[in-house]
């Protein structure tokens, strides 16, 4: 698999653009023997997929928010090296909303594959995936545990560098008070004139302020109001 990993670095360093890389990723994929390809940007309300997966899996994937219970997810937090997964064979025991988060990707046709963990910097990760139909797939395949993170990582770098559009992202959500309190701001109202809209304590309203920029990612107030209204969350 080393000699198969020097060329997905090869090729993928001569992509132009984001298609190059989409073009280069479903190559690999095939001659592989997968079906399946996937980067996962995890960065908080940025989260995103770039990915040949089905439409109907990217899409339920970010709106059940099946990224806070996804084993592959998990596995990449705790290892941050190259590993195989199957559904047939959970590293762990199993919760039944895994359960049924294994059975929904298998009747896709996602049951096993082997993912690639890399950290792209400021406490932000991504992970490389080649999904297949089959029962299971051996990490043993890829020989070179070092090759494999430099080929996730210049896939991540182009990706990044060419401003690949995401085919699935995910969508923040806030609670009903942090909503509101940014409805207000967007109307121009300050912290002192929502806190006596609400019947809250300035502090309170504040602190969902501040909560609901940091689940919008964003550097300022302003910032997060734009975010939100943008996304129909006030």
């Amino acid at each position: 698999m080393s000699d198969k990993l020097d060329g997905l670095i090869e090729e993928v360093s001569l992509a132009s653009d984001r298609r190059d890389v989409s073009r280069v990723l479903r190559r690999v994929t095939a001659r592989w023997g997968f079906e399946y390809f996937c980067y996962l940007r995890l960065r908080g309300a940025k989260t995103y997929a770039f990915s040949n997966y089905p439409l109907i899996w990217q899409r339920r994937y970010f709106d059940r928010s099946y990224s806070r219970i996804d084993p592959v997810i998990k596995i990449s937090m705790s290892k941050m090296q190259v590993f195989s997964w199957s559904s047939a064979a959970p590293q762990a025991r199993p919760s039944r909303q895994v359960l049924r988060f294994f059975e929904e990707a298998a009747e896709l046709g996602i049951r096993s594959g082997i993912s690639i963990p890399i950290s792209v910097g400021f406490g932000s990760s991504a992970i490389l995936t080649f999904a297949s139909g089959q029962t299971s797939f051996a990490v043993g395949d890829f020989d070179d545990p070092i090759k494999a993170a430099t080929a996730a990582t210049l896939v991540h770098a182009y990706l990044t560098l060419l401003d690949a559009v995401p085919t699935a992202t995910a969508t923040p959500r806030l609670t009903p008070r942090q909503a509101l309190c940014l409805k207000w701001s967007a109307e121009g109202k300050t912290m002192e004139e929502i806190a006596m809209l609400l019947s809250l304590a300035k502090s309170s309203v504040r602190f969902h302020l501040d909560e609901a920029r940091a689940r919008l990612d964003a550097m300022t107030l302003q910032q997060a109001t734009a975010i939100a209204t943008t996304l129909n969350l006030v």
